[in-house]
């Protein structure tokens, strides 16, 4: 199943762990219930409803995040977590 789209995390920007509930009616990317509003033109996700072209919940970081940030924001699940070698602690 298809995960939500949506970034989120002010200190650690990742993408949101929540399945896919469907897609939003403006930009058609994939978002959970928790990220996306019922309106009059179907659900809209949080990104659309403040007018912002990424998928990012807060809005003051989205603007400083560029393409290939994103782009890292969804490789997260190619990260080795069995790797010993940690450059950074795990913040979970």
């Amino acid at each position: 199943m298809a995960k939500c789209e949506m970034v989120v995390g002010y200190l650690v920007p990742h993408r949101c762990e929540n399945p896919a509930l469907g897609t939003c009616a403006k930009c058609g990317r994939g978002f959970c219930d928790e990220h996306t509003n019922a309106t009059k033109e179907g659900r809209i996700c949080l990104a659309c409803q403040q007018g912002l072209d990424m998928p990012v919940a807060l809005p003051i970081a989205a603007a400083t995040f560029t393409a290939a940030d994103m782009m890292l924001f969804g490789s997260t699940s190619s990260v080795n977590d069995n790797d010993t070698d940690d450059m950074f602690s795990d913040l979970s």
